[in-house]
């Protein structure tokens, strides 16, 4: 997620440094979010515990794209706090304990320390606190009983965005990215392929304070940004200075194109890109596969993340299967390799959304590739939606060669 990326991988690196899934359903038990409802209602005398940091729970962290609010009466333990504080959590050493974070990475680190720690009931609550925003309005009967938040603004799901634009008419959608990116020519060919909202108003954050008199406040405020980091904060400046009625889409334009479009009813109505090639998710991913047998997956990772023999060793996670690696900054002297699928299906991705996968797509298109695709969240984003999104689990199949300490 490269609207934080510098930041984002400080706390990425600490949060993923330990296996990620392998002790699903055998140190201690999963719950999807469709299904925490029920779960809760089937296991009276539960505990709700929160592993976030104290100012995630508050909503006042100095990393804004995480106060994204918390379950009522959940209690509150940074995971980093949890090994020195089980004392406080002994009356619930039998009883039903139900574990999140924010992206369930803390969570099941602190499932596994309490399941190691005697406690026989323990529930990690796949996708935290992110599959929660995206499913809340539709995917969780419970949510108003159960969520609550410090926010002043209301955080729109990417899944409800096209409703929500159809019914606020008097809708001012205010853009807060870089002029170059809201034109499609920044230096950030990632940024340039999530394109932007039509109707949409520009006004970067930094010149925002300055600007607040092209932004009506008569009218629905939609903040929009590139991954959920700059519009809370944008949004924080109207509130200081009089408007009410304030929304942000939820980790911004990333999320929006991280879903698939089945997901997305009527995207192209609401939203153009100027990109010579497809984005696609995981699911779309697995259909074109399915459906393509002569196609090249292409990795353009360094080597040494491609072969886990990374010194940085949480970037380690294996690889897609038949994928071929061509390093992007060895790409183009290495055309001569795919030249074969110059009308064939191309499929690329990269550890995460790292740009170097748009850049290849985008240089591809140029030299006259006709049927290119990027893998929006790279093997990352397919490995998470296996194990935190509901009847996603067939996804898994598709990556190999994971160390063990990374699974």
């Amino acid at each position: 997620m490269l609207y934080r990326f510098v930041l984002f991988l400080v706390a990425f690196s600490a949060i993923t440094a330990q296996a990620q899934y392998k002790n699903d359903n055998v140190k201690y038990q999963t719950v999807f979010m469709e299904d925490l409802c029920a779960a809760l209602k089937n296991n009276p005398g539960y505990l709700i515990l929160d592993v976030r940091s104290k100012g995630e729970y508050n909503d006042t962290s100095s990393s804004v794209n995480y106060n994204i609010g918390h379950l009522k009466n959940a209690t509150n333990i940074d995971i980093g706090e949890l090994d020195k504080r089980l004392a406080e959590l002994k009356d619930v050493k039998d009883k039903p304990v139900f574990i999140y974070c924010s992206h369930s990475q803390r969570s099941r680190r602190a499932s596994t320390l309490l399941a190691d720690s005697g406690f026989s009931k323990i529930f990690n609550i796949n996708g935290g606190l992110t599959a929660f925003n995206l499913l809340k309005e539709t995917g969780i009967p419970c949510s108003s009983v159960f969520y609550e938040t410090n926010n002043q603004y209301k955080l729109i799901s990417p899944l409800n965005l096209t409703d929500f634009l159809k019914k606020e008419k008097e809708l001012f959608i205010l853009d807060v990215r870089k002029d170059s990116v809201f034109n499609g020519v920044s230096t950030d060919e990632k940024l340039n392929a999530y394109g932007k909202l039509k109707n949409a108003v520009n006004i970067p954050f930094a010149a925002l304070v300055n600007s607040l008199h092209q932004v009506p406040k008569n009218k629905s405020i939609l903040i929009v940004d590139d991954f959920g980091s700059e519009a809370p904060k944008a949004a924080q400046v109207l509130l200081n200075n009089g408007y009410t009625n304030i929304h942000v889409l939820f980790n911004g334009m990333d999320m929006w194109n991280s879903l698939p479009a089945a997901e997305l009813p009527e995207k192209n109505k609401y939203w153009n890109t100027n990109a010579g090639y497809k984005m696609i998710n995981a699911d779309e991913f697995d259909e074109l596969a399915k459906k393509n047998k002569d196609m090249l997956i292409l990795d353009v990772r360094i080597a040494e993340e491609f072969n886990n023999l990374s010194k940085t060793t949480w970037r380690n996670r294996g690889n897609i299967k038949n994928a071929k690696n061509i390093p992007s900054g060895e790409l183009a002297s290495r055309l001569n390799e795919i030249g074969a699928y110059k009308d064939k299906p191309i499929i690329i991705y990269h550890f995460s959304s790292g740009t170097e996968a748009f850049a290849s797509a985008k240089m591809l298109t140029e030299k006259g590739f006709t049927n290119v695709h990027v893998l929006v969240g790279g093997i990352w984003n397919l490995r998470w939606r296996a194990a935190n999104i509901k009847d996603k689990a067939y996804l898994e199949k598709w990556v190999e060669n994971v160390p063990a300490e990374n699974l």
